[in-house]
């Protein structure tokens, strides 16, 4: 058996979800300033070209949609880093009221 302990840093943590807070913004705004520019114009009339068009426009729409899905996903684990962080000072608040009712 290890002698492994489990050492948690509230802090650590909290900076950890101001980091991913600040990824999720820069990705945010890059994918908002980028939409627009995603949508690819036919080149010409026939079929090919509209057919390719739409194909490219279409998989920058579905891009676009799981970049912010990826974006709501980093927005949520930075805030469950955070009620994990606020949980563990809080138990740990108790656990040393407990001790001193002990005494």
């Amino acid at each position: 058996m290890s002698n492994a302990q489990l050492r948690v840093e509230p802090a650590e943590l909290m900076s950890a979800a101001v980091d991913l807070d600040k990824i999720a913004d820069r990705l945010e705004m890059a994918l908002t300033g980028a939409g627009p520019k995603l949508t690819v114009d036919a080149q010409g009339r026939d079929e090919v070209s509209t057919a390719t068009a739409a194909s490219f426009t279409k998989v920058a729409r579905d891009f676009e949609k799981d970049s912010a899905t990826g974006v709501l996903e980093l927005r949520k684990i930075a805030a469950l880093l955070r009620a994990q962080a606020a949980g563990f000072i809080e138990g740990e608040a108790e656990a040393a009221a407990a001790f001193k009712l002990q005494v």
